[in-house]
């Protein structure tokens, strides 16, 4: 059975203590990392530095909590090469974030890709680029998973990279709205790259096309989240859940004190 985590994108100004306390109280068994105090880039951040991460990573586990996965905005969708090395050395410090605080996986993108490159010569690019940097942080005992997302967010796109040299090492987070927004059924997109997953976001929308999407509170939308919690269910996933409500880039949205224990409450009920 899968567990139950959420991003810190929902709470983008919390603290490390003010998540655990969100997190225990709502009955999660992990947190993912994307803002802690109004910073998304945490290698600047004094409590993932060398020094200080060992008493962060216990703060968390003292609390029973498990660092689920460090999301990065790390990219290679570039054909710039200066562009490209400062992708990876970004990498490269937030694989020894994730290191750190016993997280297996780092997050990264596909991208979108530029209209003024060439579109082949930046698939290629991806597919080396993202295979590399998850060859390197395979080294250090973390995964590399590719979002659906962004240009990226079938399965069939996903699947492109593999064809075109990308590492098996690289392997993928499935955040089921942009899959099913873009006509993917769960049922299908498991099939295609369900061997692939290991890790997995979700979020509720009202208007879900590849145009665009909205946010809902958990249930009241149109994504099919019991059929995708059937879906991880009947093959067996036993990875990580973890509820993305993007509040730091939509103010508008339901404070995380609300939606955050509103869909750990409605995936208790499914399952």
């Amino acid at each position: 059975m899968f567990q139950l985590g959420f991003s810190s994108l929902a709470c983008p100004d919390y603290d490390v203590d003010q998540l655990i306390d969100l997190a225990t109280r709502s009955g999660y068994a992990g947190v993912e990392l994307r803002f802690v105090r109004g910073q998304v880039d945490l290698t600047t951040l004094e409590e993932f530095s060398p020094a200080k991460i060992g008493e962060t990573r216990r703060r968390f586990s003292d609390a029973g909590l498990t660092v689920a996965c460090i999301d990065t905005s790390v990219r290679q969708n570039a054909l710039d090469e200066e562009t490209r090395a400062a992708q990876q050395e970004n990498a490269r410090a937030n694989v020894q974030i994730a290191v750190g605080l016993g997280a297996k996986y780092i997050r990264v993108f596909g991208g979108p890709i530029p209209g003024s490159q060439d579109r082949e010569k930046t698939l290629d690019a991806i597919a080396v680029g993202l295979g590399a940097i998850a060859e390197e942080a395979a080294e250090s005992g973390v995964t590399a998973v590719l979002e659906s997302h962004d240009d990226f967010s079938t399965s069939g796109s996903i699947l492109d990279l593999y064809r075109r040299g990308a590492s098996d090492k690289l392997q993928v987070l499935w955040d089921t709205l942009h899959t099913f927004r873009h006509g993917e059924s769960p049922e299908y997109t498991w099939s295609q790259i369900g061997h692939l997953v290991k890790h997995v976001h979700m979020k509720d929308s009202y208007v879900a096309t590849p145009e665009g999407f909205d946010f809902a509170p958990t249930g009241e939308g149109t994504v099919p989240l019991s059929e995708i919690v059937a879906v991880l269910t009947r093959n067996g996933y036993s990875g990580f859940v973890d509820f993305e409500w993007e509040k730091a880039w939509h103010p508008e949205i339901e404070d995380a004190e609300v939606a955050v224990p509103l869909f750990a409450r409605y995936m208790a009920g499914v399952l």
